[in-house]
């Protein structure tokens, strides 16, 4: 057995032989016990030069020495073992100044600062050093700035917040203090503790000064006044002293140092308590000693820490003082939200970091919220095993949280060369028609589902509810799982279920209790999509368990929660994009809407836009077959596209006129640009589709990457407020009057069209003028919107003149069989009604638009005259054949 050498600095040592004294874990046979820390015996002793082998033993230098009884490689336990244990880490022995751990501390405050050991365990005060001067020039600095700091909420609180333009702006603060900027971002938790000892210090000062002007009362027999209680702890919570970054760029290199992030909570844990300080006074001295409190054993002292006393019991706990701390800790979990980075959400996923809350952070967020927080990046464990040599795998970074701030009012920030590509994408002669041909361009034509998905991304943002819903019902295989991965894709807070997974999806909706215990809150996709993001929903017919979460988040805009006595509401306003496949495999055009997709009625009125898309036989088939063939062949690949924006000159600031120019023959421009307030604007042959549609002799669109569309959609949310000019709103009007009007039945029955409807045609009007960079919403945007909604009501109508156009996509059969039959009943019953059978063709218009006929009228009147359903009786006059 070694002897027991002296003690050095004569601090008290224990020398221990074998594994016992508790703990559990396992340590060298023979070790010391010095502070709390655990030393091997002889660990760090090297060979004398007068011993055997002193002189062929290599010189290890200080920083590489291993203490004995640690080794990197894997050894047997034993006595002569090389055992790996963690009290023995070389990174504990040469631990940051941030990362000291004391066991205990005597309250030796300076006069000058009351609160010193509050911040500053281990450094003693020194009159005149850097340090006291720095903490006198931010105690200047707060007491020149009264306004911005609350001396009273700040004790009150117990933090208060640091906003870097007001203290790096500071000129006096900055002749004392040059390097504070790097200073919080190299050694956050010194300058941190720095500014808030000042802070307290002005706190205290403020509090005396309060209490002198006033006169104090005394505890009388009948009336007991309590002490004025001590200032506890106060914690600075630092904004914008460093840029958001991604979490793929951290390193090793950046522990211990300011970082921050920004993304969506998706992880909320329950807060643990636990007692991390507890403060004694000593019966004789009235020194008062705080120790570290560590698991469930609360451990006192055994002697007092003056010199001069030789107590070593009778120490009376505190509770009251402020070195008696009770800690608040959580654990929540932030999903990466990010401008530079695209997702297809289903071969990767956004990448997430655990984030360590404490003191008044916990709490202080939510399920879906997007926040953006600063905190210090630290390393954990991930396991126990230490054997192997390689441990950087075994760290897994976290961020421990200084401060934590509601993205809704920070603005995302642009590059100039951001800025430059979406002045290209605006300069284009018809940016309406690239940025739909950009989206999901695997999918040949269906340019007007697109046009509506497009949209919707550029819709729900604001303080009020804007979301645009958009259902696309169709054929298997026609592309409808390729849009709404794109729109997902570009989505600037976009998230992604799908039916096919069954069970396993319908519980991605609403929020769900994860963890081993259960005991860990998750957000599902309809939470992280809150706040203006957007949610796609694949497959939404075969969610048919959750169909009634969906439902109640569209109309009421929550999602709750029912627990155990209780019952939880989580607001929820995000923007659906879905799409169904029919029950028998293939749309059945002699059936309704209805009795093809298994959609209850109530959820089919909460889509604004509903787009039946069919794989009918047509002239179109060869250009599908040249596209698939194209897009194989690498003819369409996208990494010559980046380019094109970056050397490409701005050709125009404007916004783009061409785009609202309808391209008809025989047709003057004035009459299209200015029209007739007699006139209706539904009787304006306006073919959207065939605008946005590329033709052969345009050759290729040089399509535009999904990153530039996500930062243009989210530059153009951003900046952009559009307002509605009075010709715009006497068009919105218009069409919502004659709408509202065409769907009157002959017995008085109204379909549900009202408000609702009419707010969801100014939202769609103004996400067209987002579309364009205008401030101003104008008829041109307007006539675009009613293409769209014409188009939809179109396709969704109810067959036997039961048609119910315009309440949010409810309706049946398509197609221009449909429309045919819709249009012959109303024209039989108006030539009953009238006595006579010969109309001419503004009559007849007339009745296709009670039917909800509104574009291709022509086409169909041509159609029953083929057909033998109208008679030809002179230019512009026909016959209506009874039955």
């Amino acid at each position: 057995m070694n002897p027991r050498g002296p003690s050095r600095g004569g601090a008290p040592s224990r020398f221990v032989r074998g594994r016992g004294r508790g703990g559990g874990a396992y340590r060298p046979y023979f070790y010391f016990r010095r502070n709390g820390r655990v030393i091997p015996a002889g660990g760090n002793r090297q060979p004398n030069q007068g011993e055997p082998g002193a002189q062929d033993a290599p010189s290890v230098p200080p920083a590489t020495r291993q203490p004995r009884g640690w080794s990197r490689a894997a050894g047997k336990r034993g006595r002569n073992a090389h055992l790996d244990c963690s009290f023995l880490r070389p990174e504990y022995y040469a631990a940051p100044e941030d990362g000291l751990q004391v066991q205990s501390i005597a309250v030796d405050n300076p006069r000058a600062y009351s609160g010193w050991r509050l911040y500053f365990l281990r450094e003693k005060y020194e009159e005149g050093n850097e340090l006291a001067t720095r903490i006198m020039a931010v105690e200047a600095y707060y007491q020149r700035n009264p306004q911005t700091f609350d001396f009273v909420m700040i004790r009150d609180r117990g933090f208060f917040p640091l906003c870097a333009t007001g203290i790096k702006s500071d000129a006096q603060l900055k002749e004392v203090w040059p390097s504070l900027s790097a200073d919080i971002r190299e050694h956050p938790l010194r300058t941190l503790g720095t500014l808030s000892l000042a802070m307290h210090t002005v706190v205290v000062n403020h509090q005396l000064d309060c209490n002198d002007s006033t006169t104090a009362m005394v505890s009388t027999p009948e009336q007991y006044v309590p002490p004025t209680p001590r200032v506890r702890k106060i914690y600075a919570r630092p904004e914008d002293f460093v840029p958001v970054e991604s979490i793929e760029g951290i390193s090793h290199s950046r522990v211990d140092t300011l970082f921050s992030i920004r993304g969506f909570v998706s992880n909320v844990g329950e807060p643990s308590y636990s007692l991390t300080w507890q403060a004694f006074r000593c019966s004789r001295c009235q020194m008062e000693i705080a120790m570290r409190q560590r698991g469930t054993f609360q451990p006192r002292p055994y002697q007092c820490k003056r010199s001069e006393c030789v107590a070593r019991d009778e120490f009376v706990p505190l509770r009251s003082s402020p070195y008696t701390r009770l800690s608040i800790r959580q654990i929540i979990r932030v999903e990466e939200s990010s401008l530079d980075l695209v997702h297809d959400f289903e071969t990767s996923m956004p990448a997430e970091m655990d984030v360590e809350l404490r003191h008044d952070l916990v709490d202080a967020v939510r399920v879906g919220q997007e926040v953006v927080i600063t905190g210090i990046l630290k390393l954990q464990e991930l396991g126990d095993d230490t054997t192997t040599a390689d441990t950087s795998n075994q760290m897994q970074p976290y961020l421990k949280a200084v401060s934590i701030r509601d993205a809704g009012s920070i603005k995302r920030e642009f590059s100039e060369r951001d800025l430059e590509a979406i002045a290209m994408i605006n300069a284009e002669p018809n940016s309406f028609k690239l940025l739909v041909q950009s989206i999901a361009p695997e999918v040949y034509g269906h340019e007007l589902p697109k046009a509506a998905c497009l949209l919707s991304l550029l819709g729900g943002k604001g303080a009020e509810s804007e979301a645009i819903n958009v259902l696309l019902v169709g054929d298997p295989g026609i592309g409808k799982t390729k849009i709404l991965q794109s729109c997902a894709q570009i989505a600037e807070r976009g998230a992604h279920v799908s039916g096919k997974r069954g069970a396993q999806s319908a519980q991605q909706l609403g929020v769900t209790f994860a963890g081993r215990n259960k005991r860990v809150l998750q957000a599902g996709s309809l939470m992280i999509a809150s706040e203006g993001g957007h949610c796609t929903l694949d497959d939404v017919d075969k969610l048919a368990s959750k169909q009634a979460v969906l439902l109640q988040c569209l109309q009421s805009e929550e999602v709750n929660l029912p627990l155990a006595g209780a019952f939880a509401s989580f607001p929820a306003q995000p923007s659906v994009i879905a799409c169904a496949n029919p029950q028998r495999g293939q749309y059945d055009e002699g059936r309704d809407l209805l009795q093809n997709i298994n959609i209850t009625p109530s959820l089919l009125r909460e889509f604004h836009l509903v787009y039946i898309l069919l794989d009918k036989p047509s002239e179109r088939d060869m250009s599908l077959t040249a596209h698939v063939r194209a897009l194989h062949a690498g003819a369409k690949k996208r990494a010559r596209i980046a380019a094109r924006y970056a050397l490409k000159p701005k050709t125009s600031d404007s916004m783009c006129e061409v785009s609202f120019n309808v391209s008809a023959a025989g047709r003057d421009d004035d009459t299209i640009k200015t029209e007739d307030d007699n006139d209706s604007i539904m009787q304006q042959d306006y073919d959207l589709d065939k605008r946005l549609e590329v033709l052969p002799e345009e050759g290729e669109l040089d399509l535009i990457p999904p990153v530039l569309i996500k930062k243009f959609l989210s530059y153009a949310r951003q900046e952009l407020n559009p307002v509605l000019n009075e010709d715009a709103s006497n068009a919105v009007l218009r069409y919502f009057l004659e709408l509202k009007e065409s769907c009157k039945l002959d017995e008085g029955v109204f379909s549900q069209i009202g408000a609702g409807q009419l707010l969801g045609i100014i939202h769609l009007s103004q996400a067209r003028a987002r579309l364009d960079l205008s401030h101003v919403v104008s008829p041109q945007h307007v006539r675009d919107v009613i293409a769209l909604l014409t188009e939809s009501i179109t396709q969704t109508s109810l067959k036997e003149g039961s048609s119910r156009p315009g309440a949010r996509g409810a309706g049946g059969g398509a197609g221009k069989s449909a429309q045919l039959r819709n249009f012959l009943e109303l024209a039989k019953r108006r030539s009953a009604a009238l006595g006579r059978r010969i109309f001419e063709f503004d009559e007849l218009k007339e009745i296709g638009t009670r039917a909800g006929i509104l574009t291709g009228f022509s086409q169909l009147v041509e159609m029953a005259n083929l057909g033998g359903y109208l008679l030809m009786k002179g230019a512009n006059m026909y016959e209506v054949v009874p039955d």
